[in-house]
C-alpha cells in the first residue's frame, strides 16, 4: 500500500512541472522560461535539464512532508470515505509513527521514481524495480492528460504559476478530469529560475487521493 502513498506525490510532482508544455518562448531569466525549458526536459528525458529548472530533491522532500501531514491529521476521514482501504484504517498516533519511520526511504523512492522517469534506466535492485514500475505506470498517466499555464504573478524574486490540468476522455484521463496546481519558483543567483514546492497541495490532495483510490479500482487491486 505504500505505492498508493508514493504515486499520488509522484504523480502530483511531474504533472506540475510538466505543466509548461504549451508555454510559448520567453526570454531566458523569466519564470516562465523556467517552465518551458522543464517541459523540454520532460518531453525528451533530459534529467539535467530538469534538474537544472526544478528542484526535485525539494519537490520531493516539501510534497511528502505536506502530503503525510494531511495523512496522518486527516485518517479518520480519510477512511470514513473510503472505507474498503485498510491503509487508512489507522489513528493519527498510528500514521504518525509509520510516516516517520518511513520517511526517509519513501523520499529516496520518490526520487528514484523520479530519474527513472526522466531517464529510463534499467532497474538493479529490488526498491529500483519498485521505482521504475511507478515510473512506468505514471508515464501512462501523463500520456492522457493536458496541461496549461494559465498565468505566473512574479513579485521580486519569487514566482507563482498556476497551471490547469484537464484529463482526456479515457479511463486514465477520468480519474482526475480536472486539477488546477499552483507552482512555487524562486530566482537563482545565476539569473534563472527554478520550481522549489508545489504551494496547494491541500487544495490538491483530495482530488489526488481520489483518483489513485480509483485507479486501484479500475485496475481491480485491493
Amino acid at each position: 500500500m505504500i505505492m498508493k502513498k508514493v504515486m499520488m506525490i509522484v504523480l502530483l510532482l511531474l504533472v506540475a512541472i510538466g505543466g509548461a508544455a504549451v508555454f510559448a518562448y520567453s526570454r531566458e531569466h523569466t519564470p516562465e522560461y523556467a517552465l518551458g525549458e522543464i517541459a523540454y526536459g520532460i518531453q525528451s528525458r533530459d534529467y539535467e535539464k530538469v534538474s537544472r529548472y526544478a528542484d526535485l530533491q525539494t519537490l520531493a522532500t516539501l510534497s511528502y512532508d505536506e502530503s503525510t501531514a494531511i495523512l496522518c491529521r486527516e485518517v479518520e476521514k480519510l477512511s470514513r470515505m473510503y472505507p474498503q482501504d485498510w491503509f487508512f484504517r489507522h489513528d493519527t498516533a498510528f500514521m504518525t509513527k509509520y510516516i516517520t519511520d518511513r520517511r526517509e526511504d519513501d523520499i529516496t523512492l520518490i526520487q528514484e521514481i523520479m530519474k527513472f522517469y526522466l531517464t529510463g534506466n534499467t532497474p538493479i535492485t529490488k526498491q529500483e524495480g519498485e521505482a521504475r514500475w511507478i515510473a512506468d505506470e505514471t508515464a501512462k498517466f501523463l500520456q492522457e492528460y493536458d496541461a496549461e499555464v494559465v498565468k505566473v504573478e512574479t513579485e521580486d524574486e519569487t514566482a507563482i504559476a498556476t497551471i490547469s490540468i484537464k484529463g482526456h476522455d479515457s479511463d486514465y484521463g477520468r480519474l482526475a478530469p480536472k486539477l488546477t496546481l499552483k507552482v512555487a519558483l524562486e530566482e537563482q543567483q545565476d539569473g534563472h529560475w527554478k520550481v522549489v514546492r508545489v504551494s496547494n497541495v491541500k487544495e490538491l490532495f483530495y482530488p489526488v487521493v481520489d483518483g489513485i483510490e480509483n485507479y486501484w479500482t479500475m485496475q481491480g487491486w485491493q
